[in-house]
């Protein structure tokens, strides 16, 4: 039998002795659980200040409409707070809170919740997010439902039933103490939907929970998800997080990323954010700052995978596999190098694999690769990856030094960023 949060506070709980006690206010449960089991009962006593009794729910006894206690009124007894440490209370935690839908990757309001009941056992199943569940908790339904039926009787108000199955449902509650989100149910699935979409959800939370779902997930996430924004909400974001999860983002954020991002804060800020890192990063990020932003140079990243032409194929793939592939920004194409970093070929994943071990990379590697100047612009890096229809360019100086690749990601990104812009008049 199902039956609904709002159904329930509106029921009676009496003693054992059929003494009226009052009316339920709030249910402890275990999140963890795939469909959490009810702990307790919260009953709330007074008007102005509320005192409240907090019942085990071995002691409770669904009949009917009402709630029977098994225990005496007297053997009750009042606490000012009935919050525990290491149980969640569902309306608190979850009732009119914003949560993760896993399943259609997208942010949403709990309007009611919805249980399980099994003789004794009462377990949360689903939320309700659906318009039917606010005027529910208002206590419309009845009105309304009638109203909407008489005009149409397959009104969409009626036949959805805006239900998430709890498995899928993410709770985000912030603890105060230490300014982080908790997760409630398993990390995996959050983990599970794309970064561009955890990036939407997150414009729809305040700053502050912004920052404390950031910082609840590991390094690798946070950089996946922050790239995914404007460079404007990427700038909000980072201005509400503290310097040990700054540290570990630039870090690990890609090179011509975090150079957008620095050339987006004051001076004084990313001087301080540069001071931070290490001097490898520090350097690394200092020297594409120095490229203008609209040229190929600024759209490069310095961390990319190069080899040289004495290598065999056999001595390359132990190197990228061991060395390469922990910094590379993409791993589609390997650039040849000489002794003074001139680019003199490149090679591709692909064809590595399919040559024998012993070969060396000078006589499998494309000669002459199409590269662009690091002064060139961004109209010209796109006509000539379109040209040799390229993943990713190697951009040189004017000695053909090797300085960085440009992916064709970072192309997109500008160009639709100028079409949109000259289709809005923006």
């Amino acid at each position: 039998m199902f039956t609904f949060f709002t159904e329930i506070v509106r029921r009676d709980v009496v003693d054992r002795h059929g003494r009226w006690v009052g009316r339920p206010y709030d249910f402890m449960a275990r999140l963890e659980e795939v469909y959490p089991r009810v702990t307790a009962l919260v009953i709330a006593k007074g008007l102005i200040k509320k005192r409240y009794y907090v019942i085990p729910w071995k002691d409770v006894h669904q009949s009917g409409g009402d709630i029977h206690l098994k225990v005496p009124i007297e053997s009750l007894q009042a606490v000012d707070s009935y919050r525990a440490p290491d149980t969640a209370t569902l309306r608190r935690s979850v009732l009119d809170q914003q949560v993760v839908d896993t399943f259609n990757r997208k942010l949403v309001r709990v309007n009611d919740l919805h249980f399980l009941r099994v003789d004794d056992d009462l377990r949360l199943a689903h939320v309700d997010i659906g318009l039917r569940g606010l005027v529910r908790r208002l206590g419309w339904q009845r009105p309304i439902d009638g109203v909407v039926h008489l005009f149409n009787r397959h009104a969409r108000y009626l036949n959805d039933e805006g239900l998430i199955s709890w498995k899928y449902v993410q709770p985000l509650s912030i603890q105060s103490a230490t300014g982080q989100i908790q997760l409630t149910v398993e990390m995996e699935r959050l983990r599970q939907i794309p970064p561009s979409d955890v990036s939407s959800m997150l414009m729809e939370l305040d700053p502050y929970q912004r920052a404390a779902l950031i910082r609840t997930l590991d390094v690798q996430s946070q950089v996946d998800i922050i790239t995914e924004l404007e460079l404007k909400w990427q700038k909000d974001l980072i201005e509400e997080l503290d310097s040990q999860t700054l540290l570990r983002l630039f870090e690990r954020m890609p090179a011509d990323e975090a150079t957008d991002l620095l050339a987006e804060l004051s001076k004084r800020d990313s001087d301080r954010i540069l001071g931070m890192l290490s001097t490898k990063k520090a350097r690394e990020l200092t020297e594409l700052m120095m490229h203008e932003s609209d040229s190929a140079g600024g759209l490069m990243t310095t961390e990319y995978i190069s080899l040289r032409g004495g290598m065999t194929v056999g001595q390359a793939i132990d190197h990228i596999r061991s060395v390469e592939i922990r910094k590379a920004e993409t791993i589609h194409t390997a650039y040849v190098v000489d002794d003074g970093g001139k680019l003199i070929g490149s090679v591709s994943f692909r064809k590595l694999l399919l040559e024998p071990m012993e070969v060396r990379i000078e006589d499998v590697m494309q000669t002459m690769p199409p590269s662009v100047n690091v002064k060139e612009s961004v109209k010209e890096v796109a006509y000539e990856m379109d040209k040799y229809n390229l993943f990713t360019i190697p951009a040189v100086d004017e000695e053909g030094v090797l300085e960085g690749i440009i992916t064709i990601d970072d192309v997109m990104h500008v160009a639709v960023a100028e079409a949109w812009g000259k289709r809005t008049g923006l």
